[in-house]
């Protein structure tokens, strides 16, 4: 029989990697479907569904099995949360996976895929963790009345469950990256399994450990070793990751490539280069910059024209990763690590030009700052004189109703918008939003009607104040 206190440090300990499961999924998974609050909730159902249903099993198990039932329990996990959940099988899952429903209208969707992974790998691994607290009941003082050992058992595991949540986001994939966030967790339910074992030690409890042994170095080589080779970094939020090409070198975060840069002439991608032209175009001299967004911070390795840049991010090493593997020199201009909507709610600072280019991967823009009263917020901190630049990835010729909606969004909190776009295919392309501060002085858009000749009058004082295009 295993001891209270053993019992009492495995519920803890099952929790806090339980809990470690769901923040790696989430982390695991950006980088294929992107993070949204739809994301996010199909991942906690799925772990909160299989919880019940282990809840389940494990109350039905025979009293006298739940020794074994429970070190098989925690071998199989480990070596599920070890290489499930390691970036190259996550990655070859969700590839497998989008080729296979390639052409498959409904299940091509990324989400579709997400809940597939959460079915297939996170939810058997949560099935067996949540068994761990009805098989440890079998270990209550048969004077311990059942409501109170159920209670004690699961408020163990649910203080277990909030050390993990904090203990692996804020502190293991913040300070040592996501690999060893897994290495660590499993090492954990390594540890409840030599617990759970009795002094007398049989064969096949030795050979369980050896299981558990070779998974944990498989474990070491899938999250360590082989990530530390593809990446240039791996953070709380992005795998970073830097690709030589023939004439400059790629910024790739979270499969996406953010960035570029010419060897030679230092451009970035057709869309910086737009951007670039905007901020460029007037005298920049003493004007402040605030870009939403750092990506490479390629907007001012070129030039800065006299402008003071300022880059905001929300992970905080990306910019030594910049400096060192992708620009190769110090960035020009001064870096804020901080989600972009709290500093522009905190920082009531006032700026000449604002940039907006956030996401999460190739086409997600993070759901709080992609809305009117974001859009409207970053209009409410420029200068009265200021333009705000968006980038936006969507549908050029507005078909489909996030285009659509997104651009109606822009639009009505901005005034003066014009777009300039990369491409003009039926899909999703870099629109590069220009826009001004809205003012009671904008003048009020009519139409130009055949009766009038006022569309030759305006044309004509236009040209004289040489806003007309120069061919």
């Amino acid at each position: 029989m295993i001891s209270k206190q053993r019992v009492a440090l495995i519920l803890l300990l099952e929790g806090l990697a339980s809990s470690g499961v769901q923040m790696v999924t989430i982390r695991q998974t950006v980088a294929f479907v992107g993070s949204s609050v739809l994301c996010t909730s199909i991942i906690i159902s799925c772990f909160l569904a299989a919880l019940a249903l282990g809840y389940y099993q494990g109350g039905k198990t025979a009293p006298e099995k739940f020794t074994r039932a429970l070190l098989v329990n925690l071998i199989v996990a480990i070596g599920l949360f070890g290489i499930g959940l390691s970036y190259p099988f996550v990655s070859w899952y969700f590839l497998t996976v989008a080729d296979m429903t390639a052409g498959i209208p409904g299940l091509r969707n990324p989400l579709i895929h997400l809940l597939s992974f959460c079915v297939v790998i996170m939810g058997p691994l949560v099935f067996l963790l949540g068994q761990t607290v009805p098989l440890l009941l079998n270990t209550a003082d048969q004077n311990t009345r059942k409501s109170e050992a159920a209670g004690s058992a699961t408020a163990l595991s649910t203080i277990g469950n909030v050390v993990g949540c904090l203990l692996t986001s804020l502190v293991l994939m913040y300070f040592l990256g996501v690999g060893y966030s897994i290495v660590i967790n499993c090492a954990i339910l390594a540890i409840c399994a030599v617990l759970v074992i009795s002094p007398e030690r049989s064969p096949l409890n030795s050979a369980l450990l050896g299981v558990a042994a070779i998974s944990l170095a498989i474990t070491f080589v899938a999250n360590v070793r082989i990530p530390g080779q593809l990446f240039a970094a791996t953070t709380p939020y992005s795998d970073i990751h830097i690709a030589q090409d023939t004439e400059g070198k790629r910024l790739i975060i979270n499969r996406s490539s953010a960035s570029y840069i010419g060897r030679e002439n230092r451009e970035g991608w057709p869309y910086i280069e737009m951007m670039k032209q905007a901020i460029f175009s007037d005298d920049v001299t003493g004007k402040h910059i605030l870009v939403l967004g750092a990506g490479g911070f390629t907007l001012s390795a070129e030039m800065t024209g006299g402008a003071r840049f300022t880059y905001l991010d929300i992970d905080p090493k990306l910019k030594s990763v910049v400096e060192e593997d992708f620009l190769e020199e110090t960035i020009q201009g001064d870096f804020v690590a901080q989600d972009a909507r709290a500093y522009l709610l905190t920082n009531k600072r006032l700026w000449d030009v604002i940039v907006v280019d956030l996401y999460t991967n190739a086409a997600t823009i993070p759901m709080h700052t992609a809305t009117f009263e974001f859009f409207s917020l970053v209009s409410e901190r420029l200068l009265p004189d200021g333009k705000a630049i968006l980038n936006i990835a969507a549908n050029p010729r507005l078909t489909d109703q996030y285009s659509l909606t997104m651009d109606n969004t822009v639009r009505r909190a901005f005034s003066r918008c014009v777009t300039d776009i990369t491409g003009y295919r039926d899909g999703l392309e870099n629109l590069v939003y220009l826009c001004g501060k809205p003012s009671s002085k904008d003048p009020v858009a009519g139409l130009y009607r055949d009766d009038t000749t006022r569309v030759t009058v305006d044309g004509y004082l236009s040209a004289l104040n040489g806003t007309t295009r120069q061919d």
